[in-house]
């Protein structure tokens, strides 16, 4: 019982350092007119345990991002792909469906290549080679669309096509991982089995999309049939049911319990949970009363949407970083961004003829975030990574899960400044 009073205590004060932190570098990202997700991010790095966060005080530890730590960050970025989907409707996914496939694939191979081509050439096995490969495919959704709401420039054209490519770019990328780790741990290559975990992934995740789209927004919708129930702002109207489900708080703690068995059954048929999020934030997308559930999810992701990136940025250890690993991650870093930029951005020139769209759809696309360090992970845990791949694979993740915000809307600035010297 006291090792357990001792853990809520050390969770206690590390969320409360790093949501405080979180905040104050938001709001000076924010004065330095930059998206307020990389002061998020960079006081995460400052605060890492291994930087001001192994500082103590009292005897305790500032920082220590244990995996309770972890279980609150990740809420953050379930709730967050939620919000996303309730902003999505079906109709505008579907609308980009072909030309964001063309986008996601583009961002899957070509980043392969040049990962698995970079760690052969500079001399280390093809197994770290591979895993380096899959770690470049991934796109970390949740960092382009906290940027795109920072500069409100969630609803344009080239957002929705940024949205729906990278929740495709995390179906693939998650096929590319099976597909790798079967590789490394030594069980060849099976075309069969390829094929089944190809299938499995894409068809559990439409079915999930469709199922809430088609059935629970039909059976929300029947249950609360009106937008505004009386019952909210008048309580002499109490004895009136406007919905089934009354709208004191009900609908809304219902939707999001939905939210999170979405999540589940997505992790459990081997997805990442926030595409089931963003799944039942499509399906709430289409019923009367996403308002009342965006104006809510909204409200908790303005605590555990921050929280989510400036523990990313608390996961970084710079500390193992010798001059070979830097010269080698400065170079991954550098065909990371060239890979996502080409292979995402000559599919959307391919079909709109404009470049600078192109342009920001590969930009948007370049941050790793969660998912790359997930991937790290898995290569010093298994023993397949040295020291200097997995420092230079994390300095990957953390460099273009920074650059991406700033170079995002520079170039949105740019286009808008055309755009204005045109009219």
């Amino acid at each position: 019982m006291a090792d357990s009073g001792a853990l809520i205590l050390q969770t206690l004060l590390t969320l409360c350092i790093l949501l405080f932190a979180a905040k104050v570098g938001g709001q000076i990202a924010r004065k330095l007119k930059l998206a307020a997700i990389v002061g998020e991010l960079l006081a995460g790095v400052i605060m890492a345990p291994t930087l001001v966060g192994g500082l103590h005080l009292f005897g305790a530890q500032l920082i220590i991002v244990s995996d309770e730590v972890t279980v609150f960050a990740q809420l953050g970025a379930i709730l967050l792909l939620f919000l996303v989907g309730l902003e999505t409707r079906f109709a505008d996914f579907t609308r980009s469906g072909l030309i964001s496939t063309c986008v996601a694939t583009g961002g899957v191979i070509l980043p392969f290549a040049l990962g698995y081509g970079l760690v052969v050439a500079w001399g280390h096995p093809w197994k770290e080679a591979l895993l380096i490969g899959a770690a470049l495919t991934a796109t970390s959704i949740a960092i382009t669309v906290k940027t795109l709401k920072d500069i409100g420039r969630f609803h344009s054209r080239e957002s929705n096509v940024l949205v729906s490519a990278a929740v495709i770019d995390d179906v693939l990328g998650l096929i590319v991982l099976a597909v790798v780790l079967g590789l490394v741990g030594g069980n060849g290559l099976n075309p069969a089995g390829l094929l089944f975990t190809a299938a499995r992934s894409i068809g559990f995740w439409l079915a999930l999309t469709l199922f809430g789209v088609f059935v629970v927004a039909r059976v929300v919708n029947w249950l609360c049939p009106c937008t505004e129930c009386g019952l909210a702002k008048d309580r002499s109207l109490a004895m009136h049911h406007h919905c089934l489900i009354r709208c004191d708080g009900t609908q809304q703690a219902s939707a999001v319990a939905l939210c999170f068995a979405f999540a589940y059954s997505a992790g459990v048929a081997g997805l990442a949970p926030i595409l089931g999020a963003f799944a039942a934030g499509m399906s709430f997308a289409e019923t009367r009363i996403h308002h009342a559930i965006e104006d809510v999810t909204e409200k908790a992701n303005f605590i555990l949407a921050p929280l989510f990136f400036v523990v990313i940025g608390a996961m970084v250890d710079l500390t193992g970083l010798t001059l070979n690993a830097l010269v080698f991650a400065l170079a991954l870093t550098g065909l990371a961004m060239i890979g996502k930029v080409i292979g995402c951005g000559v599919p959307v020139l391919l079909f709109t003829r404009d470049w600078k769209e192109a342009l920001i759809v590969g930009v948007g696309m370049m941050s790793r975030g969660e998912v790359g360090l997930i991937i790290a992970g898995i290569g010093i845990t298994s023993g397949l990574f040295t020291a200097d791949v997995f420092s230079a694979a994390v300095l990957m993740v953390i460099l273009t899960t920074i650059v991406t915000p700033i170079v995002l809307e520079v170039a949105y600035k740019e286009l808008e400044l055309e755009i204005r010297h045109a009219h």
